[in-house]
């Protein structure tokens, strides 16, 4: 994905950028030859930016140079010693942070590097990826960019025995000081089931969030050449960075244990051989370890009377179970548009742009979390809508907890994180102060709600922060900071409190003009250093102290996070356009999703839509007959028409998978996704938009939607649908939603309908019977039937009788639509008259000769129960002319079967290829010639297809 363009400088600015840039003169000739040296030893990887520190500005160099010039100055002008053979690009310092924040969380793939002069050579600093980013904490966080960042690194091994491959996977997530691991069977390493199992492996990475991916390279010989070029598309499509390294000496076993036993928290290793016990995810934990420099981060938070650990460090250690989380491929995360894009014109376009009301930096990365592991236990899901209920009640407390003691909380987690690692300072140390003597607060307001959640949102929220806040804990760490902080001089200066030494100085600095004042100034910076120095040690001492607390703040910090996520669904719910309600939930086999007044969350709030809600009902079951009565015979006009159909399609019988038809633009698309949006927002723990909802909890949502090709992969667009489909064809089961928008449309319209109709067949069969969502323009899917229960929708339209014009109800009714109406739209588009009309006409012979072939009962009428109503008068019309051109098609239809049967009984075999032809020209000409094309189409693909093909 390539770095946005915005992030570039003003067109304005780059002159005055040009002008203010330094080069790298202040070295001498000697001195300059010996970076040209340095820097030749240097790798050329185009992924690798380097920058050089000259002491108040920084320095690119080689290739990398006009790399960044295009890019953040839009201007080669800024780049300068091209003639030198090492051109460069100097940049500020808050240049080097827009850069910093671009390549290190604008999706791309790449490492930075910031070296420092070491006498009179270089010295790699800091170095960062995607996925490690602690290197430039502070220069990442300062503009806030930061704040919902999950940097989660994962590894990849794999093994094979006994024909048998397995993949290890492994993970850790800083923010909330997590570590996981878990195998998948990859079968033979090639074939359907490495496929599916690479999907599980897709679901997993994306419920992670994991922004990049080591990987094992000597492992992969276990894999063969598809199933590694599959798993190459995979992280690919994932958008993540992906590093390769041997496996010595990053993933060996050797040291794994001892390793564990200094990074997670009481350091009792023996407590975790479920993940242990599994090898190949061993080897994953053990380069993850390595890799993410686990061992360097000062993880040990000390002992003392903060309640930290007395060995070990802070991690936690898990057995990761996929399984715990409802399956959301990268493809469905898209479809539904969960996350943000840079394609977004705004922050509501997607889920969590429109969700994210939190007040602090943990709930934002909590609510991005969440989004990505829907739940799929009943028990966790209604907890959490519990909490959203009591919340949204009581505007009281939510207002007097996000208003007044979550707003300008500092990021918890963050300095926690920091406190472990021992680099933190006096302001930081305050910061977690601030937030201390809020707890009570919170604590206090949650205990005065009222309600029949009050219990729940006590013993869960209030008590653990009351824990926490307890005279053993939070509050020894305000005494801490209140005797070792001088009060007097906060907020506008961090230091000491007076008693160990006290200096003043000018911080702009003093002139001496003779000695007397010369021999002052150097006693007065002697007791400078001296101060400094005592200052440096007092602080380290009360860093050393604060650091005991660590493991109570990562708690609080997961509190007040969750809290934070369940304030934003509430107050989601409240202001929205309409209310959202709670939906009832019911078990995975219950086969009911029932959506009343459904709505999609992210349209509805967009500036001048005035939105239509539909329903939304999939039973498991067979269709009763009155439904299908109803289906042919509510054609009474358009407002009568429409409650008889109401009627029909929402019976007792099965509508499990829906077939959705009508016009384009008529909001096909828009009503499949929004009810994927409803029951992935009911599975997270939000509210839905809805007026009533009943949603049987799904293990897996799959989409097909939309269209685009990979050109640097070679695939095109039909391909890219294909390998979609595929997915949802290896994981659907009847537990899973799937939700399929224009299949088929990428080939031939005969290959494109084969394919809609199996892949239809196989979804609705025994074998799968998962409930499907299907919008398509292939009119003939309509005919579809199987056990679980098929249900005709159509999008409705009108076309106004003096105009012609189509106008869109965006209503989904009951019963099929024949026609798509793409000149219609074409016309509305401001399509020249003449190819409009050029359109119709041929739209028309089409459709005469396809209605000649189909019979009678394919054909469907247009009118009440059709996507389009018109005049009485146009209606019977309409009917007269159907009447007859269904007697027309009987009687083609007999004359095409008496053409097969005469067909099939000429001698054709073994005679000359031109007497053959001969035989069939004279059987040809004595049908009428409007049937001749067809009946020479069906014998072709009967008996004699060589001789028909020669006429």
């Amino acid at each position: 994905m390539p770095p946005k363009a915005a992030a570039a400088a003003p067109a304005d600015d780059v002159e005055e950028e040009v002008e203010d840039v330094v080069a790298p003169k202040d070295l001498d000739d000697k001195s300059l030859k010996a970076f040209f040296s340095f820097f030749k030893t240097l790798s050329d990887e185009p992924h690798i930016i380097r920058f050089f520190d000259r002491k108040g500005y920084f320095s690119v160099h080689g290739t990398a140079a006009p790399q960044i010039a295009r890019q953040f100055y839009r201007t080669t002008a800024v780049v300068r010693g091209a003639d030198s053979g090492l051109p460069y690009v100097n940049v500020n310092r808050a240049m080097f942070e827009t850069i910093l924040r671009e390549l290190l969380l604008g999706g791309t793939a790449h490492v930075v590097e910031l070296y420092e002069q070491a006498g009179t050579g270089w010295k790699l600093a800091r170095s960062a990826t995607p996925g490690r980013l602690a290197a430039f904490d502070e220069e990442l966080y300062r503009s806030g960019d930061m704040s919902d960042v999950v940097a989660v690194v994962a590894a990849l091994a794999f093994s094979a025995a006994e024909g048998q491959v397995t993949a290890g996977l492994a993970y850790v997530d800083p923010s909330s000081a997590r570590l996981g691991a878990c195998e998948l069977l990859l079968g033979g390493g090639g074939g359907g089931g490495a496929q599916e199992a690479l999907g599980g492996l897709e679901a997993a990475l994306v419920q992670l969030g994991a922004r990049e991916v080591l990987i094992n390279k000597d492992s992969l010989a276990a894999l063969d050449a598809g199933c590694r070029s599959r798993l190459s598309a995979l992280l690919e499509g994932l958008g993540v960075m992906v590093t390769e390294r041997p496996a010595a000496p990053l993933f060996g076993l050797k040291h794994l244990e001892a390793d564990l036993a200094k990074v997670i928290k009481g350091g009792a290793v023996e407590q975790h051989g479920d993940v242990l016990e599994r090898r190949t995810a061993c080897s994953a934990l053990a380069g993850l370890l390595a890799y993410a420099e686990l061992m360097a981060d000062g993880s040990s938070s000390g002992s003392g009377g903060g309640g930290g650990s007395s060995s070990g460090g802070r991690y936690s250690l898990s057995l990761f179970n996929a399984g715990s989380y409802m399956r959301l491929d990268a493809t469905a995360q898209r479809a539904l548009n969960v996350l943000p894009s840079r394609q977004d014109a705004n922050a509501t376009f997607s889920l969590y742009g429109l969700l994210n009301r939190c007040r602090t930096a943990m709930g934002k990365r909590r609510l991005k979390t969440w989004l990505k592991q829907p739940l799929v236990d009943l028990a966790a899901i209604s907890a959490r809508h519990d909490a959203v209920e009591a919340l949204a009640a009581d505007t009281e407390l939510r207002q007097r907890l996000r208003d007044q003691h979550f707003r300008g909380l500092p990021d918890v987690e963050r300095l926690a994180r920091k406190l472990a690692s021992r680099r933190i300072g006096l302001a930081e140390l305050h910061a977690l102060y601030r937030a201390s003597s809020r707890l009570p607060l919170v604590e206090e307001a949650l205990r005065c709600h009222e309600g029949p959640h009050a219990a729940a949102l006590v013993d869960k929220y209030a008590e653990a922060l009351a824990a926490a806040h307890d005279g053993e804990h939070l509050q020894r760490y305000e005494e801490l900071l209140e005797a070792a902080l001088d009060g007097d001089r906060l907020p506008d200066e961090y230091c000491i409190a007076p008693g160990y030494l006290v200096i003043e100085t000018r911080k702009d600095g003093t002139k001496f003009t003779h000695k007397p004042l010369r021999e002052a100034a150097e006693r007065l910076n002697a007791a400078s250093g001296q101060y400094g120095a005592v200052q440096a040690e007092l602080v380290q001492q009360v860093v050393s102290v604060a650091a005991t607390f660590v493991e109570v703040w990562e708690e609080v910090g997961a509190l007040l996070g969750e809290l934070d996520v369940l304030l934003a669904f509430a107050e989601a719910a409240c202001v929205a356009p309409t209310p959202y309600v709670r939906p009832e939930m019911l078990g995975p086999d219950a086969g009911v999703i029932e959506l009343v007044g459904c709505r999609h969350p992210c349209v509805e709030v967009q500036e001048g839509v005035a939105f239509v809600p539909n329903d939304c009902l999939l039973r498991r079951g067979p269709l009763q007959p009155a439904a299908e009565a109803g289906e042919g015979e509510g054609e009474k006009g358009e407002g009568e028409g429409e409650g008889e159909g109401e009627e029909a399609g929402g019976g007792g019988g099965g509508s499990w998978f829906q077939i959705i038809t009508g016009p384009n633009m008529g909001g096909k698309s828009t009503y499949i996704r929004q009810v994927g949006v409803c029951v992935l927002l009911a599975q997270v723990g939000c509210f839905v938009p809805c007026t009533a909802a009943r949603i049987a909890v799904r293990d897996s949502i799959f989409c097909r939607v939309g269209a685009g090709d990979s050109q640097a992969r070679g695939v095109s667009t039909f391909m890219a649908e294909m390998l979609e489909t595929a997915a949802i064809l290896r994981g659907a089961t009847s537990h899973s939603l799937v939700i399929i928008d224009e299949l088929g449309r990428g080939t031939s319209t005969y290959d494109g309908f084969g394919l809609a109709w199996a892949i239809s067949e196989h979804l609705a069969g025994p074998g799968c019977g998962a409930p499907c969502l299907f919008a398509t323009h292939f009119h003939e899917l309509t005919e579809l039937r199987a056990d679980v229960g098929v249900q005709n929708m159509q999008a409705a339209a009108v076309i106004d009788p003096a105009t012609h014009k189509l106008t869109m109800l965006y209503a989904i009714r009951p019963g099929a639509c024949d026609q798509s109406f793409g000149v219609h739209v074409a016309d509305s588009a401001g399509f020249p008259p003449q190819v409009i009309a050029m359109a119709n006409e041929r739209l028309k012979q089409l459709e005469a000769a396809q209605a000649r072939v189909r019979g009678p009962a394919a054909k469907r009428r247009r009118t009440a129960e059709g996507a389009v109503g018109t005049a009485p008068a146009e209606a019977e019309a309409v009917e007269a002319e159907q009447a007859e051109e269904a007697e027309e098609a009987g009687q083609d239809v007999e004359q095409l079967k008496a053409f097969l049967r005469r067909f099939a009984q000429l001698p054709l075999a073994g005679r000359p290829a031109g007497e053959a032809a001969a035989a069939v020209r004279a059987l040809l000409a004595e049908l009428p010639p409007h049937l001749q094309r067809q009946a020479q189409a069906a014998a072709a693909g009967g008996l004699g297809g060589a001789a028909v093909a020669a006429c």
